[in-house]
């Protein structure tokens, strides 16, 4: 990975932001990943940050098949020297637009195109499109108060975020926090992955997983952790708990991506009242998924079945936690 970052990406688009003459664009090289190219852009007279992926080979854009949507635009880009001979596709923010959005957009959008272009067989221009799709379905939605157990499992993340900014990681823990970007695993850490699952409910944990690759992904080692809260009036709710990891990425002067993370999950300030909850941790099971582990595996199943999703009963597994512990010290940090 090149260590694609919304800060970065930011200063890059600030940087740009000074028109010249008349001129309707200006551009900056970002990177090649292999024959597609890469740039960021201001268009004006408004200075709206762009991003533009190229691809080899010209031709004219059908624009019925780009994605449309709320929050940005996606338009090819012709009568540029600088795109000569390519197809440019770019991505530009639209004035109503929210620019932190905006950011941790484009950088997930370059995250995937890196994955996609080391990935023998995959297309680069489908998996481009499919991605803007999904951020263009996400930009539409209508933001209504999380439901409860949208709640729980929120709580459960930034718990586990908590936790992870504690270690020496510090506040690089929010880089590790995936989840709020599609990603198969809620933490990349290193070259490894955590799937956080929470509940407050009694009896069996039934934990949904959403795909084969949530527990049987390419990263190394895979842990789930399963978190079960009750309410207690000496707990912290969901409202304390953004709070004082507002303080913590505040501080290390990164609560900005922070902010963008929780509109993209759904958490809004308007909404604050219905989240006053007070829960404190129970219990606390770490799993590492590995050969002993009960869970759907790629190399197990036929080739016809795609996907999957599946409800797992972690009360009914015959195996051990390994502890918060084992898992840090298993990804080298402590």
């Amino acid at each position: 990975m090149t260590g694609w970052t919304e800060d970065g990406i930011a200063r890059t688009w600030r940087a740009l932001a000074r028109q010249e003459a008349a001129e309707d664009w200006r551009f900056v090289h970002l990177t090649d990943m292999g024959a597609v190219s890469v740039d960021a852009g201001c268009h004006f007279p408004l200075g709206r940050e762009a991003l533009i992926v190229s691809f080899p080979g010209s031709w004219p854009v059908n624009s019925a098949r780009l994605p449309e949507g709320k929050g940005f635009d996606v338009t090819g880009i012709e009568g540029q020297s600088v795109f000569a001979g390519k197809t440019a596709i770019a991505l530009v923010r639209r004035p109503e637009g929210s620019p932190d959005i905006f950011a941790i957009m484009v950088v997930d959008v370059l995250r995937t195109l890196e994955t996609a272009a080391k990935s023998a067989g995959r297309d680069v221009m489908e998996t481009f499109l499919e991605r803007v799709r999904e951020w263009q379905a996400f930009m539409a939605r209508t933001h209504r108060p999380l439901s409860s157990d949208a709640q729980i499992g929120l709580l459960g993340e930034l718990w586990m975020l908590r936790f992870l900014t504690n270690t020496s990681l510090g506040a690089g823990a929010l880089d590790c926090w995936r989840g709020p970007l599609r990603a198969a695993q809620d933490f990349h850490v290193r070259g490894g992955a955590i799937e956080v699952k929470s509940t407050v409910r009694t009896g069996s944990f039934l934990a949904q997983i959403n795909s084969i690759e949530q527990l049987d992904g390419e990263r190394m080692p895979i842990f789930l952790c399963a978190f079960r809260f009750e309410e207690s009036t000496e707990g912290i709710s969901l409202v304390g708990l953004v709070t004082e990891l507002r303080e913590t990425f505040g501080q290390a002067g990164v609560q900005r991506g922070f902010e963008a993370l929780l509109m993209v999950m759904g958490y809004l300030d308007d909404h604050a009242e219905l989240y006053g909850r007070t829960l404190t941790l129970k219990d606390a099971r770490v799993i590492l998924a590995e050969d002993n582990m009960p869970r759907l595996m790629r190399a197990t199943l036929p080739p016809a079945i795609r996907s999957a999703t599946y409800v797992l009963d972690l009360d009914a597994l015959e195996v051990p936690s390994v502890g918060l512990l084992k898992l840090i010290n298993k990804f080298g940090i402590d």
